[in-house]
């Protein structure tokens, strides 16, 4: 059974709150209030045998202090920043309409996830809108927000068929697509992959750093389910170690036939130069077969979309968006952009991806064109705006998002703005 990122975070609840309620009932349980006083006693206890001629009060810790410290010592706090989890608790009691008190008895009722489940999309979507990018990587890299499985059920492997033999047409090499490598990186897989057959040949590179070790991993699936789950998707048990030169190129032949997945495959390129895999300063990038790639030989679609209309979860409230018309993934596009809502005399600009809205969240880092965006106007005073015509402009066969958004001081990590995301999907 899979659960949604919004579900996860209700499980670590249902985790937590079952522990605390789990006694049946027991005079001695520990409640948050308990915990919240002796957090309390320790403080003063420890004051007042620093500086006894200094009469301390115990002050007591509110509810939503105390969920606030129960979700720090369940969650992996060095991981999750204090940010997300604040934010979590915040947008939870304000959407839901719920006190402090009410969330916390809802909680410890174990009760809690059919009635959170309205608004989670929504929290879970302005908490991480307003992290800084370091707190982003690191409720990505936490898992909190990762797709998670039951127990009962083992990870869904790639599909790699036992039967898999050589294409009747080798395919052409297989090269990088810079959005998805360091810059000045370049790898080249000769013959290109043919997916679900077997492939032997050569994987080159060059632009890594010289004389270095480059670790190479395969991957089955498309760009955006391997990037969201990377740990199932990749066999990081059995890399294939290449060594640049002093010119910073590698090249390593592959001799053994080696399986790929009908659903897509990648590969992970990875440098350490200080071989300490804590410092993550080595250059690298992702090459995927088909997923993300688009075609130079597009062509307008032989009928026009209906108007695409903005998903008020994926959008800051009163904020509405039409593509007119909307995407035909694979296709060139041509059209224009409107909105309402939006802080008048601002100026919106739009971006393009290579996603869906199930993968957006997980993959826009990677997937979205920030060096490229398209100015689309002003906003009128009556918070409205209209493009002109703009295009041709190439989609992703596999799934095409755009952020259209404001942006007033110019700098992206104060999250001052005010945006909505399209996609087709």
């Amino acid at each position: 059974m899979t659960v949604n990122s919004p579900a996860k975070i209700l499980l670590v609840f249902t985790l937590l709150f079952s522990v605390l309620t789990g006694c049946g009932g027991e005079e001695n349980a520990t409640t948050p209030e308990a915990e919240s006083e002796k957090v309390v006693e320790t403080k003063s206890s420890t004051s007042e045998s620093g500086d006894a001629s200094q009469p301390t009060e115990e002050e007591p810790v509110d509810d939503r202090e105390a969920i606030i410290t129960l979700l720090k010592i369940f969650l992996p706090s060095d991981e999750v920043p204090e940010a997300f989890i604040e934010c979590w608790v915040d947008e939870t009691l304000e959407l839901n309409g719920f006190t402090a008190e009410e969330l916390r008895n809802l909680l410890l009722s174990g009760d809690q996830e059919q009635a959170l489940d309205a608004f989670q999309d929504d929290v879970v979507f302005t908490c991480i809108s307003d992290l800084s990018p370091e707190d982003f990587a690191a409720v990505l890299a936490s898992g909190i927000l990762g797709e998670d499985e039951d127990d009962s059920v083992e990870d869904e492997q790639p599909d790699f068929s036992r039967d898999q033999t050589f294409p009747d047409t080798e395919a052409p090499d297989l090269l990088s697509n810079p959005a998805f490598v360091d810059e000045g990186i370049e790898i080249v897989i000769s013959p290109g992959v043919t997916d679900g057959y077997l492939w032997k040949g050569t994987i080159t590179g060059s632009g890594l750093p010289p004389n270095t070790t480059t670790a190479i991993f395969g991957c089955g699936g498309r760009f955006e389910s391997v990037i969201a789950d990377i740990f199932t998707a990749c066999d990081f048990e059995e890399p294939i170690i290449a060594f640049t030169d002093n010119q910073g190129n590698f090249s390593s032949t592959i001799e053994d036939p080696q399986p790929t997945s009908p659903d897509g495959s990648c590969l992970i390129i990875h440098t350490d130069p200080d071989q300490n895999p804590e410092t993550e300063d080595g250059p690298g990038g992702i090459v995927c077969t088909g997923s993300l790639e688009i075609s130079e030989e597009q062509t307008l679609p032989d009928e026009v979309a209906p108007d695409l209309f903005s998903n008020p979860r994926f959008a800051n409230p009163g904020i509405e968006v039409v593509l007119s018309p909307g995407f035909t993934d694979g296709f060139l596009w041509v059209g224009t952009v409107s909105g309402s809502g939006f802080t008048p005399g601002d100026i919106v600009g739009a971006v393009g991806c290579g996603a869906t809205y199930e993968s957006f969240l997980v993959t826009f880092v990677f997937s979205c064109d920030f060096e490229n965006g398209y100015y689309l106007g002003d906003i009128a005073e009556d918070g409205t705006f209209t493009s002109q015509q703009i295009g041709p402009v190439p989609t992703v066969a596999e799934g095409t998002c755009v952020i259209v958004g404001t942006d007033p001081d110019n700098n992206p990590d104060t999250d001052d703005g005010e945006a909505a995301v399209l996609c087709s999907r």
